[in-house]
């Protein structure tokens, strides 16, 4: 049994996605509580812990990160370090804005907003850039992209929980308003 828990470990996103097909092609019985596992994983969002892993994933790069972004590059010409910054946090930031399309485009609200808060609070959180991240780069990211939620949101329907945003997020609450 060891064996086998350790080859699934090991298996990349792709193909536990391609087990996990085959598992309920061959088990038809199994597709009813996975998909209330599914439902379950797609509805359920905690705000406090998306915050604190969008405020990791922004905090974690260092300005190491610039090395093989700015300056001059062949065919592009000069990139400034802000302008870099923003690229490489953007990437970071992104996949945290593509769930929260995807969550609101199920029609999962709840987990939309608290998402979409998360989001918020995390890019909040990193408000003042912190020397030797990348934010140093790029001080007004977080809440230039802070605005670009609170649009998302809106386009996709999503009402955030305005009061309850302006209670931990004074420093914004023109953006909330």
């Amino acid at each position: 049994m060891s064996d086998k828990r350790s080859a699934l470990s090991a298996l990349s996103a792709a193909e536990k996605a391609a087990v996990l097909d085959e598992l309920l092609a061959a088990r038809p019985d199994l597709r009813q509580p996975a998909e209330a596992y599914a439902a379950r994983l797609l509805t359920g969002a905690d705000r406090s812990a998306v915050a604190g892993d969008v405020k990791d994933a922004l905090q974690g790069l260092g300005i190491e990160e610039l090395n093989t972004r700015a300056g001059y590059r062949p065919g592009r010409g000069y990139v400034h370090p802000a302008e870099a910054a923003d690229e490489i946090l953007d990437e970071v930031l992104q996949p945290f804005l593509d769930d929260l399309k995807r969550r609101a485009g199920f029609g999962m609200r709840s987990a939309a907003v608290e998402l979409a808060a998360g989001i918020m609070l995390g890019l909040y959180n990193c408000r003042h850039g912190n020397s030797e991240t990348l934010l140093e780069y790029s001080p007004d990211y977080a809440a230039e992209r802070a605005s670009g939620v609170v649009s998302d949101c809106a386009r996709l329907g999503i009402e955030l929980p305005t009061v309850e945003l302006l209670d931990l997020m004074p420093e914004w609450s023109a953006m909330l308003h």
